[in-house]
């Protein structure tokens, strides 16, 4: 990274914190004491108001609500914004009800050159999501849950919020949203029914926050939670299956320095058949490098029955 571009960034880096080391900036940006300093000289002389304060570590704290220099986007930079979008065609994703608006404003930053780039990019790549028929990024429109937006707002302000369908409302703590086969979930902590949920995001009616007065504190609701009650070990070649396919709310652990070993916790419903089938099924498309540890017993057992019933369709 030359200094201006490691100036740049550091400028980005230290307005969004109230306070900073000097030691902090030579781990962050692998250069020495001195050429920091020097950095932060600059950054003063750039206009933005530094405070020290005396120490051994050189305490410094930054003005707030300062404003930063434009940003500025080098090619490559532009390249991955634009790959970035032609990468998610056809999919259904919050906040994006409209591609146009943001793709004429990321082309005219593009100097002509990288204009007749990012062009040839959308010519070249094909990705899974891509409608052939339609493969123009500016004329795409995607359609999430009606919902989805609405929920991630209220979920910035909450995470415990009334969750109404057609035939239940339920109080819940969000502890993930995420995508899975082009649906949207929530994945949730119930706090009347002590219990985690799914629910399907294109099945919401309305959505709500618990009343002030009946928020809980977070610790609470996360001691409440069961623990883990599935553990997976995987090797190198189940890794790379988890990769095309992971699980939607829980990571690996890795066991060693080159990612080739992991294990993975997660929790299964032992009393939700729709929950057993469907892990079973995401277990074995694992393949033979994933190994269960530990499993409720009705996880095991559709396991079993589903391996002797693949056994006796084998040709004799």
């Amino acid at each position: 990274m030359n200094k201006t571009d490691r100036i740049n960034t550091m400028m980005r880096y230290i307005n969004n914190r109230q306070y900073f080391t000097i030691r902090e900036l030579v781990t962050q940006f692998n250069v020495s004491r001195s050429t920091v300093i020097r950095d932060l000289n600059t950054i003063q002389e750039l206009g933005m108001p530094l405070t020290a304060s005396v120490g051994r570590d050189g305490g410094y704290a930054v003005l707030q609500n300062q404003l930063l220099p434009a940003v500025q986007f080098n090619s490559e930079e532009l390249k991955a914004l634009f790959v970035s979008f032609l990468a998610t065609l056809n999919t259904q994703l919050p906040y994006l009800q409209n591609r146009n608006t943001l793709t004429e404003k990321l082309v005219a930053i593009a100097s002509q050159a990288q204009q007749d780039d990012l062009l040839t990019l959308q010519e070249l790549l094909v990705f899974d999501h891509t409608n052939p028929r339609n493969p123009k990024l500016t004329e795409l429109t995607d359609y999430a849950p009606a919902l989805l937006k609405p929920l991630l707002n209220a979920c910035l302000t909450t995470r415990q919020l009334i969750l109404t369908t057609a035939t239940t409302t339920q109080t819940v703590w969000i502890r993930h949203v995420f995508s899975r086969q082009t649906n949207w979930y929530v994945d949730a902590w119930d706090l009347t029914g002590h219990r985690l949920v799914q629910i399907a995001i294109d099945q919401l009616t309305a959505v709500a926050p618990v009343a002030q007065e009946e928020i809980l504190q977070p610790a609470a609701i996360k001691q409440a939670q069961p623990q883990p009650n599935v553990k997976l070990t995987l090797d190198a070649d189940a890794i790379q299956q988890w990769h095309n396919h992971p699980h939607p709310t829980a990571a690996l652990q890795y066991q060693d320095a080159f990612q080739q070993t992991a294990i993975l916790e997660c929790r299964v419903a032992p009393t939700d058949l729709q929950q057993i089938t469907d892990f079973s099924r995401w277990y074995l498309y694992l393949g033979a490098g994933a190994r269960i540890v530990q499993a409720p017993t009705p996880l095991i057992t559709i396991l079993k029955q589903t391996a002797q019933r693949l056994l006796a369709q084998l040709p004799q």
